[in-house]
């Protein structure tokens, strides 16, 4: 019944196991089971042309993580050249004075890169945007797709950049001098969040699906946040940063994407069109008993 979902969440599983990602594997094999009565219904009575439109959103919003991290390899150049930018500003010494600033309420052991929540952090943020759109995809869901656009990697990064350039933050674990193995682009990409601001705007777009769904990101996105203090990477200040810029760009992703959705569906009346064959099938069936 569902060919297109099942191939889809193959293709993504083989995935994370050949690269590793092995807490978004756990996800991908509960996925399944958050297909609700709606998800059945778009599945079986999306046309072809549909399909082909929720791909080529697909494609558009993998291709922004894959220029997000392109941008975001070119760190150390941009940083260089902000430094010499008459209004960089160097907020190290005052993140450090503010107590508990430096989320030590959360530090409850020593760390090393094979801690669990690690691969949470390093793969989570990236996976669970790309994760919603499979998801969105195999499910026939283009309101969740569109939204997409606006709440990925690409925007929120475009959004913090001139932050991360001159705002001179550095990561917890640099400025106390505790290297314990993690290696990020650059430690200065702390103001704001961007772990906590996808995490937390997929986590409000997560609430618009079915409630298993909505649960178990919304404890995958939980987890997310709370690494960035756990792991001494970002300060309690970038965190609330991150949820401010995620509430934002959800907001924004739910004012617009009705007037993407409607220039969408006119494209799709001016083409012509291709019944779902359930659907097909259901007015030849009403035609006959006539």
């Amino acid at each position: 019944m569902y060919p297109r979902f099942f191939l889809v969440l193959l293709i993504a599983a083989v995935i994370s196991i050949e690269i590793g990602f092995n807490s978004l594997f756990i996800i991908l094999l509960l996925l399944p089971l958050t297909v609700d009565r709606r998800a059945k219904e778009r599945i079986l009575y999306t046309g072809r042309e549909d399909w082909y439109t929720n791909a080529g959103l697909l494609l558009i919003i993998g291709f922004m993580g894959v220029l997000s991290t392109s941008i975001f390899k070119t760190n150390d150049a941009l940083h260089r050249w902000a430094e010499k930018q008459p209004f960089y500003t160097d907020l190290n010494h005052w993140m450090a004075s503010i107590p508990y600033n430096d989320g030590s309420f959360l530090w409850f052991r020593g760390l090393t890169v094979t801690d669990p929540f690690y691969n949470i952090y390093t793969i989570g943020f990236i996976g669970i945007y790309l994760i919603y759109a499979v998801y969105a995809f195999a499910t026939a869901n283009r309101q969740m797709l569109v939204r997409l656009l606006f709440v990925n990697w690409f925007v929120h990064g475009v959004i913090a950049l001139p932050f991360y350039l001159f705002l001179n933050v550095h990561e917890v674990w640099s400025t106390m001098g505790y290297n314990w193995g993690h290696v990020p682009y650059s430690v200065k990409n702390c103001f704001p969040s961007l772990h906590t601001s996808v995490a937390f705007s997929c986590m409000l777009l997560a609430r618009r699906e079915s409630r298993s769904f909505a649960a178990i990101w919304g404890i995958y996105g939980a987890l997310i946040i709370f690494t960035t203090l756990y792991l001494r990477i970002h300060w309690v200040i970038d965190v609330l940063g991150g949820l401010v810029l995620g509430w934002a760009l959800y907001t924004l992703a739910n004012k617009l994407a009705p007037y993407m959705l409607v220039r969408l569906e006119r494209r799709r009346k001016r083409a012509p069109r291709t019944t779902a064959p359930v659907l097909r099938t259901s007015i030849s069936i009403l035609q006959n008993r006539k």
